[in-house]
């Protein structure tokens, strides 16, 4: 009865998107496979598309009836369509272009054979992303770094991109010696003897390195950021990515997305403005005001916003900084560091972002660093109704009395699904714990918004691996962490589109196959939903479409 109930609306919607048009046939036609809609729970067959956007959705015979005389038809030929992928949180600039990816090094050796391989000649940093100290046996220091390079600053990231490894030279270029404090929300390394074993832990301390006449390891100025931009958009495309929020972009390179012209490249963006510069923040919402008024809305169109703002208040889950309510597994006497501000800090900041009018996204992992968020938004709403969306980035461990404090607030949760990558930082939490790690399943039961998410480079941009995770819950060495948390395919394949577009307030707009959405999907070589879990990874994507334009095709 209920498919029969949806066939009816799909052919209500058919007829009623053409009763307008008619005369006019659709520019594209895709039938003969399987559409998942993420509209309800409706599969069907076929697809039109007229103007960017979907007019027709039903069965093979009734969409193929619309059919003009130059009317593009694709033959699926039993191939899958989902709409387009929306990555809710990704760090496109966060990786310099030139830098070395070490994600897959076994040991330290590896890894300085490996970066002084990657060393080309200059003055410049010698930046390495993704290394993960379990293969390693222990985080690389400045010795193990100095063999890279005596006369040029060296820095190897981690894979939490909370935890930097630096040489020599960077500590002396920037005055950082064994007397140095640590700065607020952040750490230095040391030794038994208090010298600096050059690890260093957080933003604050990243910064504390970058001094002048020392250039930042980091993109941030337009070149490196227009170069690195485009190549990303690319990548996005090659995997189904259609959509992407920009987790933490300085107000300073706002403008680099405006040049570079997502539009022109096929890929909808979101920024998440970066929460330590409000007045930036503040100053391109004054921007965006002052276009809209002139008719041209430069930062709240259909394919560039910039309506959120990113605030840590929190530390690293995979870097074991972040705070929790009770012991880390095995330490009976850590916790976790000291998160950034005090409550009333805390308190004083969302309320600011609130009342700007901005949607407030905010990093946290610890279950004692979430329950500090949760107390300041509560505070931070308590006089406004609006609906705000306000959003917590990853929010790793949780207890059933925050996720209901979620719900009531209304709140987005945006959690990782890194296990494939990184199960054997999980164990380093306690099999307690895993039941409410990652707590994807338990945002369908108790109804908070899922934004489904890579949190790229931190773990690989694929969709489908990322899809994978969120199915089975089992790492690349095969160890499963907490099952209760596994999502079905069709609720990974719902926080990954509907999800990502809800976060955004665009649900009305994409985020499904529905008619009058914009015409954002991708050709899969198989149903997500028929392959073995463990094998949806190998998954390829044919073809991605964006406003029903071809902007990626799958060499064969």
């Amino acid at each position: 009865m209920r498919q029969k109930a949806f066939r009816l609306v799909a052919l209500w919607s058919l007829a009623a998107s053409f009763a307008c048009e008619a005369g006019s046939p659709p520019d594209l036609i895709v039938h003969g496979g399987t559409v998942i809609t993420i509209d309800g729970t409706l599969v069907e067959s076929a697809f039109a598309v007229n103007d960017g956007s979907f007019v027709a959705v039903g069965e093979d015979s009734d969409v193929l009836a619309l059919r003009g005389v130059d009317t593009r038809v694709i033959d699926l030929q039993g191939k899958t369509v989902v709409p387009g992928f929306n990555d809710a949180h990704l760090h496109a600039l966060l990786i310099p272009p030139s830098a070395v990816d070490v994600r897959e090094v076994g040991s330290i050796d590896e890894l300085v054979a490996t970066l002084r391989r990657g060393e080309n000649a200059g003055s410049g940093w010698i930046f390495a992303y993704g290394y993960d100290d379990t293969p390693l046996g222990r985080h690389p220091d400045r010795h193990d770094l100095d063999k890279v390079s005596s006369t040029r600053p060296v820095l190897a990231m981690h894979g939490s991109g909370h935890l930097f490894a630096v040489n020599s030279h960077a500590l002396q270029a920037a005055g950082l010696g064994d007397e140095t404090p640590d700065p607020k929300g952040g750490s230095f390394f040391r030794d038994d003897t208090g010298a600096l074993t050059g690890l260093l832990s957080e933003r604050a301390a990243l910064e504390m390195l970058i001094v002048e006449g020392q250039a930042s390891p980091l993109i941030d100025d337009f070149g490196s950021a227009k170069a690195g931009l485009t190549a990303f958009f690319e990548m996005a495309l090659r995997h189904g990515i259609t959509s992407f929020s920009d987790a933490m972009v300085p107000p300073s390179l706002v403008f680099v997305y405006w040049w570079v012209d997502p539009e022109e490249h096929g890929v909808r963006v979101s920024l998440m403005l970066d929460g330590d510069d409000l007045e930036g923040a503040e100053t391109i919402q004054t921007l965006d005001e002052i276009s809209s008024t002139l008719g041209y809305p430069a930062l709240s169109n259909h394919w560039l916003r910039a309506q959120t703002v990113k605030g840590f208040h929190g530390l690293s889950l995979s870097g074991r900084t972040t705070r929790l309510h009770e012991p880390y597994h095995g330490r009976p006497d850590y916790y976790g560091l000291e998160p950034q501000r005090t409550q009333q800090e805390l308190n004083a900041y969302l309320k600011r972002i609130h009342d700007m009018g901005f949607q407030a996204a905010i990093h946290t992992n610890g279950d004692y660093e979430i329950d500090m968020v949760l107390d300041a938004l509560e505070y931070a709403t308590a006089d406004d109704d609006r609906e705000h969306r306000h959003r917590i980035e990853h929010g790793s461990i949780v207890s059933p009395q925050i996720l209901e404090r979620m719900r009531k607030l209304e709140i987005v949760l945006a959690p990782h699904s890194y296990i494939y990558e990184k199960g054997p930082i999980v164990e380093q939490y306690g099999p307690k714990r895993w039941p409410l790690m990652f707590a994807n399943a338990s945002t369908f039961e108790y109804g908070i918004p899922n934004a489904g998410n890579s949190d790229y480079p931190i773990a690989g941009l694929s969709p489908m691996l990322r899809i994978q995770s969120l199915v089975t819950r089992t790492s690349r060495q095969g160890n499963t962490y907490g099952p209760e948390q596994r999502l079905t395919v069709e609720q990974a394949l719902h926080a990954y589109t509907m999800g990502g577009a809800y976060a955004t307030f665009e649900e009305d707009e994409k985020g499904s196959i529905s008619v009058g959405k914009f015409a954002d999907f991708v050709i899969l070589s198989d149903d997500p939903r028929s392959v073995p879990p463990l094998e949806i990874r190998k998954i390829e994507v044919e073809a991605t479409f964006v406003a029903g334009v071809e902007r990626y095709r799958r060499a064969l």
